[in-house]
Parts: C-alpha cells; sequence; structure tokens
C-alpha cells in the first residue's frame, strides 16, 4: 500500500509552481534583441600612413589572420615590427594599440576605423597598404 502525505504533495506542488514561473524570470527577457555592431567608420587605404606603429602591428596580425596577407609574406615582417615596437610584450600587459590593430581596427587621430565592415577586396587593399608600411618601419 502506497500512502500519499498531503505535506509533501504541497510542497511538491509548490515547488514546481515557483520553478515554472521563476526560471523564465532568471533567464531574462525573452524579446529579440538587434546585434550589437561597432559604430567606427570604415577604414581607408589613406589612413594606413597615420596609424601608431604598434596598431600597424596589430592591424598586420589581423590581415595575416584573416588570410589576407600570406604567412609567407607577414610573418617576418609581424616579427620584427613587434620586436621594434614592443607590441607584445613577455609580461603579457600588451599594447592596446595593438590589441585594437588585432580586432581589425585603426587609430587615427583619435578616431577609430574598421577594416571588419569592408568587402574582401577593399581589406585586402588596406592589408596590402599595411604590409607594405611595415615593411618600410622595420
Amino acid at each position: 500500500m502506497i500512502r500519499f502525505s498531503l505535506r509533501a504533495c504541497a510542497v511538491l506542488v509548490a515547488v514546481t509552481g515557483f520553478a515554472m514561473h521563476s526560471l523564465p524570470a532568471l533567464a531574462g527577457p525573452t524579446e529579440d534583441h538587434p546585434p550589437i555592431v561597432n559604430d567606427f567608420a570604415p577604414a581607408t587605404v589613406s589612413g594606413v600612413g597615420g596609424i601608431s606603429l604598434a596598431n600597424l602591428a596589430g592591424v598586420l596580425n589581423y590581415c595575416v589572420d584573416v588570410n589576407l596577407v600570406s604567412h609567407q609574406d607577414g610573418d617576418a615582417v609581424q616579427t620584427a615590427i613587434n620586436a621594434k615596437t614592443g607590441a607584445t610584450p613577455p609580461d603579457q600587459r600588451g599594447n592596446v594599440d595593438y590589441a585594437v590593430g588585432t580586432a581589425g581596427q585603426f587609430i587615427v587621430g583619435g578616431t577609430t576605423s574598421t577594416l571588419t565592415r569592408l568587402e574582401a577586396a577593399d581589406q585586402g587593399k588596406i592589408c596590402s597598404a599595411v604590409l607594405t608600411r611595415a615593411k618600410s618601419s622595420i
């Protein structure tokens, strides 16, 4: 014979009722939110001349990472410019300009521009200019 405890049933109903009503609230609102998009202006080839060497090193890293500059062409230049600028110090503190560059962004005169919103062909033109400037800077 199975016995049911009224007290146990009341606790079970209370717990499941609480869980059913509180879990959606814990998960947050269910409405759709638009994706976060940066507001930065698109980068231009002319902007390459105005970025710091550490930012240039970061952008070169981005270009190699997304295969717009080959490892064969970019790695040695990347290593040399990193050594010259100290953009990637061994103490893991890093350089903000370098970090911004690795995200595909320029900082020119306090204004940030981005490569990421450009078509691949336009990104390729900028990456070619970045490689040329990096080679001339080492």
